[in-house]
């Protein structure tokens, strides 16, 4: 009986270069202006290997989509707050380590960054899966610092818009950073230079939780 081995290691390559070829496309194009025909010339496969190893053009946009989301994700360890842990000390981490994934880390990858801008330009339903498999574990994450942060204040609302501004304030120096150099304050680009950034912004939030405290049951927000 023949061997089956390289007609599987065949399916394996031909999936991993439709994947290849589909990041790249999507990447620059976009979801909808990408073509499958383009795909699967690219990746030098038949022009129905899409159908066979995806079912649809937006099932491998998910894949691509989540798949390079993870793969940054899955390369640092997501910081956890355990019990009787200092939760400045936790929120320096966490800041530290959200920094290092968009500036360093994302700065890396071929395509995440351009992926997911264009996918807040134009949000697909894959935006769904990428928030409920990738970004909410992460966000949690720093949720629980903030609630441990916050002590008897703590409630779902100030919670939330407290992570909001937190990762707000990481986020801009990549999706701004062009903007961040032109008007000289530019964004680290090596992991020495993301130490005092994360200790600034670290700061910073821990101060404006402080006068969250100070302000007690006064309130903050309409």
């Amino acid at each position: 009986m023949p061997s089956r081995q390289p007609k599987r290691r065949d399916a394996v390559q031909t999936r991993a270069a439709l994947l290849a070829a589909a990041a790249e496309a999507f990447a620059r194009h976009g979801f909808k202006e990408t073509r499958v025909r383009e795909i699967c010339a690219k990746a030098k496969a038949n022009l129905g290997a899409v159908s066979h190893y995806f079912g649809t053009k937006e099932a491998l946009y998910r894949e691509v989509l989540v798949m390079a989301h993870r793969q940054l994700v899955d390369g640092e360890r997501v910081p956890e707050i355990s019990p009787g842990d200092d939760p400045r000390t936790a929120l320096r981490n966490w800041v530290h380590f959200a920094l290092r994934l968009f500036l360093l880390r994302g700065a890396a990858h071929p395509y995440a960054g351009r992926l997911f801008a264009r996918e807040l330009r134009d949000p697909t339903a894959a935006l769904d899966e990428l928030v409920a498999e990738v970004m909410l574990p992460v966000r949690r994450s720093l949720e629980r610092v903030i609630a441990a942060l916050l002590g008897d204040f703590d409630e779902p609302g100030l919670r939330g818009q407290c992570a909001n501004f937190v990762l707000a304030l990481c986020v801009m120096h990549e999706q701004g950073q062009e903007v961040l150099r032109r008007i000289g304050y530019p964004a680290p680009r090596t992991e020495t230079g993301l130490i005092p950034l994360a200790d600034a912004i670290t700061e910073f939030a821990l101060g404006g939780m402080g006068r969250i405290r100070d302000l007690g049951d006064r309130p903050l927000r309409s």
